[in-house]
């Protein structure tokens, strides 16, 4: 269980929670997903309200490719509903009135047009690390190749009522081909989506 889940009621996170984190991290704990940390109160399919949205989390997911390393993490907390690329399946989002079936959050959206209160807690946040060695720009280049992920999973995504972001960062020295990285973080991405629901 993570450390940000181990809160007391009403108690905020501080650095030296963040610091205990890190440590954790290190020591090779074993990183946890679903409702934890920065997944804890993430949702989605909330476009008709919280009473026809579903649960959503934090997930996580690697892989190596020769000696070069990609791992992402992500807070899936979207607006929209989230699908698995793997098979096209929608896998959680917005329900049905009865909460029987899954509803749809383009069709509502398109019904509703532009309400004047634009929904706020929408933002699916996340990062991508890598051993590649990367300049600034290119490893700016591979976070936008990673919202690619975003745009395969979550649906809609981007919009106004959303504040989604990607950071990339590069902690070591393996010589890779920008086009790979990219192309590899964008699918670690969709998968630590697909992880984050399941």
């Amino acid at each position: 269980m993570g450390i940000l889940n181990r809160l007391a009621p009403g108690k905020l996170a501080d650095s030296e929670m963040g610091y205990a984190a890190c440590e954790k991290a290190l020591a090779g704990g074993n990183p946890s997903s679903g409702s934890v940390g920065a997944g804890t109160g993430a949702t989605v399919g909330k476009i008709c309200g919280m009473e026809r949205a579903m649960k959503s989390g934090l997930g996580m997911y690697a892989v190596q490719l020769g000696e070069l390393r990609m791992a992402a993490v992500v807070a899936v907390n979207a607006l929209g509903d989230i699908f698995d690329p793997a098979n096209g399946a929608k896998i959680a989002g917005l329900m049905n009135e009865g909460r029987t079936a899954f509803g749809d959050s383009c069709e509502e959206l398109w019904k509703l047009g532009c309400p004047q209160n634009l929904f706020t807690g929408n933002t699916t946040i996340g990062a991508v690390i890598t051993n590649g060695q990367f300049n600034k720009a290119q490893m700016n280049k591979i976070a936008s190749m990673t919202r690619n992920a975003y745009a395969r999973c979550i649906n809609p995504v981007g919009t106004m009522a959303d504040g989604d972001s990607i950071y990339a960062a590069s902690a070591g020295e393996v010589e890779a081909d920008l086009n790979v990285a990219g192309t590899l973080a964008a699918y670690v991405m969709e998968r630590a989506i697909v992880a984050a629901i399941r």
